[in-house]
């Protein structure tokens, strides 16, 4: 048999129903003030959303024209093209989509290109800029502070040589070039004169090296520093 309420639960209000009566009075005191907060609220949530897909589709034509420059370089290289012509599809990804990953990418082509020419001012200008925009330690960068090493010690300046060529060696993915790294290295400390450190590094270049005909080119560097 159910118990009986007794006068004072008789009496007490109901806790759930005075809620409901006070944000309904709520609501109709400030409604204005609400209605332009969930207006705010969902403006915003339609601004977010409309950058995140402009940005995608943005990156989505950056990653396409990135693409087709990959292909249209190694269509130029069979050709024998000029460096000029090399670079022009990149230097389009990056002008045209800058910030996109395809244009960060484009930076490292475009410092290879000028590295392959010879041209070490314009490759170490767009290695930086690479390596400045660049997401995550990945081969590329090992590749670029390698290149940036080979610039500067070709220019005679081996002390920065020997640093982007450690920050190289450092990469988590400057495993598989350790080799060229290392006898890069050996040369910047041959430049410097400092023999005893070139040969140590140049017994660790031929340690890490695959190809034959690099170990013998490495071992008579070796005999002619004694």
């Amino acid at each position: 048999m159910a118990s009986k309420m007794n006068k004072q639960e008789i009496l007490t209000p109901d806790k759930f129903q005075v809620f409901l009566e006070t944000a309904r009075d709520y609501i109709l005191t400030h409604k204005r003030n609400i209605a332009v907060g969930t207006a705010v609220v969902t403006l915003i949530i339609a601004m977010v959303a409309g950058w995140a897909y402009w940005r995608q589709t943005e990156e989505t034509k950056a990653a396409n024209l990135y693409n087709q420059a990959v292909l249209n370089n190694s269509r130029l290289a069979v050709m024998n093209q000029d460096v000029a012509a090399t670079v022009k599809p990149f230097q389009e990804v990056t002008n045209k989509y800058p910030g996109s990953k395809a244009a960060i990418l484009s930076q490292y082509r475009i410092g290879n290109a000028y590295l392959n020419a010879g041209r070490t001012d314009e490759a170490i200008k767009f290695f930086q800029a690479y390596l400045k925009g660049k997401s995550g330690d990945n081969e590329l960068t090992a590749l670029a502070y390698n290149g940036l090493g080979y610039c500067y010690e070709t220019m005679g300046d081996f002390k920065l040589a020997l640093n982007n060529y450690e920050r190289a060696l450092q990469s988590r993915a400057g495993g598989p070039f350790a080799g060229d790294i290392l006898a890069g290295m050996a040369r910047s400390y041959e430049g410097m004169q400092d023999k005893d450190k070139a040969r140590e590094y140049y017994r660790q270049a031929m340690e890490k090296m695959q190809d034959p005909t690099l170990k013998m080119l490495i071992g008579r560097k070796l005999a002619m520093l004694g």
